[in-house]
């Protein structure tokens, strides 16, 4: 079901004061690209957000893998140690992917995992993915998504 997005309502009094009437608006949880209003069913009933991510293009591929039994991660500068010590601990070699910066010096940009010919390079903000079979995949970040 495709979500309605209410547009901000501005409107000015007799004072000449300005008010704005706004709805508030839900972004995927997995790659934070906007999805419309904020409905009910997006909240449980502790007051927590839900997981939406199947009702984004971007990341419905993303939930159709762990539906099929793969295990993912979102490969951020806050998650890479955790990610990298969960793939360590599966007995796959994984480390830090390397890039010059604006400034020349380089810097993690993502996590290379895997060595040889079978080897995967996830950058922050994609998702990396474990198939049942023991291969791994990139679930490439949207183009313009900060990480």
């Amino acid at each position: 079901m495709k979500r309605t997005t209410t547009p901000d309502v501005t409107t000015v009094d007799e004072q000449g004061r300005e008010s704005t009437v706004f709805a508030l608006k839900r972004s995927c949880n997995g790659c934070g690209q906007p999805l419309g209003d904020l409905l009910d069913r997006d909240l449980d009933a502790d007051g927590h957000a839900v997981d939406v991510r199947a009702e984004c293009p971007h990341c419905r591929p993303v939930v159709e893998a762990e539906r099929a039994g793969c295990r993912t991660w979102l490969l951020t500068p806050r998650t890479i140690a955790r990610v990298d010590d969960d793939i360590d601990q599966l007995r796959v070699f994984a480390k830090g992917y390397w890039q010059p910066g604006p400034d020349g010096k380089n810097r993690v940009v993502g996590l290379r995992i895997g060595d040889g010919t079978d080897r995967v390079v996830a950058r922050f903000g994609d998702w990396i993915i474990r198939h049942p079979d023991g291969r791994w995949s990139v679930h490439k970040a949207p183009t313009g998504a900060a990480s």
